[in-house]
C-alpha cells in the first residue's frame, strides 16, 4: 500500500504558505516534501509530484481543510487518481483526527499537538524531526513536522486497527 500524508499551513483566504508531504509504502518513509510556497505554481508542482504514483489512501489530520484547500487549487473529482474530462481524482482520505475520535471517544481535544502529546514518545517525535525536518521547523504549525506527527499517529495504530474501514472519499 503507497500512503501520502499531507498537511498544509495556509488558509483558503490567504492561500497556502506551506506544504509537507510524506510519502511511505506500508508505512515505510520513502520520499519527503517540504516547500515553502513563493509562487502559485509551487502548489500544483509539488502535489503533482507527490502524487505521481497514485496513492492508495491519502491521510491527514483534519483531513477537510487539506481537501477544501486542494479543491480551491486544484478541482478535483472524488477516488482514484484518474483523469476525469481533465480534473485530477484523489482519494480516498483517511483522517487521523476522526480515527482517534472513534478510538478514543472520551479524549477532550483532538488537536493534532494534544494526539501527539498525549500518544507519541517525545524522544521518538525528536528523532524523526531531527531526521526529516530542517531545524527551525522542526516545531508545530509547520507543515514537514505536523505531516510526521499525522504519520507517527497512523503509524502507530496501524497494526492494531483494520485502517481501510476509516478511509472515505
Amino acid at each position: 500500500m503507497t500512503e501520502v500524508i499531507i498537511d498544509f499551513e495556509g488558509c483558503r483566504q490567504k492561500g497556502i504558505r506551506q506544504i509537507g508531504i510524506i510519502q511511505s509504502q506500508n508505512l515505510r518513509i520513502i520520499n519527503t516534501w517540504d516547500v515553502d510556497i513563493v509562487h502559485q505554481k509551487d502548489i500544483s508542482t509539488t502535489l503533482m509530484e507527490a502524487m505521481q504514483d497514485a496513492p492508495s489512501v491519502i491521510i491527514a489530520h483534519n483531513a477537510q481543510i487539506e481537501k477544501n484547500l486542494l479543491r480551491k487549487y486544484m478541482p478535483y473529482h472524488r477516488h482514484g487518481n484518474k483523469n476525469h474530462n481533465g480534473r485530477l481524482c484523489w482519494g480516498p482520505w483517511l483522517d487521523t483526527k476522526e480515527v482517534y475520535g472513534v478510538l478514543y471517544p472520551k479524549i477532550k481535544n483532538y488537536a493534532l499537538e494534544s494526539l501527539t502529546k498525549s500518544f507519541i514518545p517525545k524522544k521518538a517525535l525528536e528523532k524523526k524531526a531531527n531526521d526529516y525536518c530542517v531545524t527551525e521547523k522542526s516545531k508545530p504549525h509547520f507543515a514537514l513536522y505536523d505531516a510526521l506527527c499525522t504519520y507517527m499517529l497512523i503509524e502507530r495504530i496501524a497494526e492494531l486497527v483494520d485502517l481501510a474501514k476509516f478511509a472515505k472519499d
